[in-house]
């Protein structure tokens, strides 16, 4: 899992960089590849965190998964609002550009999770 995690975070931070090369100003997000390797580390701490809790009960594992849930999100939304007040100007690329890593790393998260848990069966 994580060298799929690596993989898929260095083709991520390759489209970041030439992204921020290709576009216009305005749509520039220079935190992009920070945005990734936040996302990255936890994906990493969630994905063992959940793999570890899969293997005790499924009640762990569902209050676990709902649990980490909940506090990444109220993270991400913490982290969004305070560089939305420290970054007026940029604002609103980078919270688009955190909302796209944020789909993008749920979805392969999910992803991974249930290739994972059907190998564990």
């Amino acid at each position: 899992m994580i060298k799929n995690t690596i993989i898929f975070s260095f083709i991520l931070i390759v489209i970041a960089l030439l992204w921020n090369v290709l576009v216009p100003l305005n749509l520039r997000c220079p935190a992009s590849p920070y945005i990734v390797i936040y996302f990255f580390i936890a994906t990493i701490i969630t994905h063992h965190l959940l793999i570890k809790t899969s293997k005790q009960s499924p009640q762990n594992f569902v209050r676990t998964y709902m649990g980490t849930t909940a506090f990444r999100l109220f993270l991400n939304l913490i982290i969004i609002i305070i560089y939305m007040l420290v970054d007026r100007n940029g604002a609103m690329a980078f919270a688009l550009s955190f909302l796209v890593y944020y789909f993008l790393y749920l979805i392969f998260e999910i992803i991974s999770l249930q290739k994972e848990l059907k190998k564990n069966k």
